[in-house]
């Protein structure tokens, strides 16, 4: 049986706006990070024990969660579990990725793990380190907080500007920009095509006669 969230949450409709904030990651500075949270509705499900929000956007800091629903096991982001559906996008810092599906762990306030399907789920990098943009694709994308790291398993594709990397499995480092294969039990090898400048480059970088 689906009930009305209690206490707080039992005002909320599906025109009205749900705002919660939680104090939860911590800043260099030792400061917790606020999060807050925006649905157009909940309800809380007796039955599984778990919170249903629809048009949901959550933000800390640099992280920002968008989804046509969400499914919570907890209210309390010191451990619980979240599956968002519909129209999914996951922005950490300058990694924007989009899905069908998405799957995240929160410990200790912070975004432990997240997994992310589609066909295919995508994301691009838009650090302002570096020339060109890194974007790629591949059915499920995995990111691990701990290791800062997005892995992409099953038709994966990458392509860092100049180069495209093509495979099963495949490991983008977020903080080093590296490239590196994964598993190779799915028995396919990583391709990687190197392209050719375009005729625009070589016309701005050739010297005058």
């Amino acid at each position: 049986m689906v009930n009305s969230i209690p206490s707080k949450l039992s005002n909320c409709s599906v025109a009205a706006l749900l705002i919660l904030p939680w104090l939860t990651m911590v800043a260099a500075g030792g400061e917790p990070l606020p999060i807050s949270l925006v649905a157009e509705s909940s309800s809380f499900d007796q039955k599984s024990n778990s919170v249903v929000f629809r048009g949901i956007d959550i933000t800390q800091g640099g992280l920002k969660i968008r989804a046509d629903e969400a499914v919570a096991s907890s209210m309390d982001f010191e451990k619980s579990e979240w599956r968002f559906s519909g129209h999914v996008k996951i922005t950490v810092n300058s990694v924007s990725i989009e899905a069908d599906s998405a799957e995240l762990i929160f410990e200790a306030h912070s975004l432990l793990v997240a997994n992310m399907r589609g066909h295919p789920a995508i994301f691009q990098n838009l650090s302002a380190t570096r020339e060109s943009l890194i974007h790629g694709s591949a059915n499920h994308l995995r990111y691990d907080g701990g290791t800062r790291t997005l892995r992409m398993i099953e038709d994966a594709w990458l392509s860092d500007g100049p180069n495209e990397f093509t495979g099963c499995d495949l490991i983008f480092d977020l903080e080093q920009a590296r490239i590196t294969s994964g598993s190779s039990e799915c028995g396919e090898s990583v391709i990687i095509t190197i392209l050719p400048p375009s005729d625009d480059s070589e016309s701005v970088s050739a010297p005058p006669p």
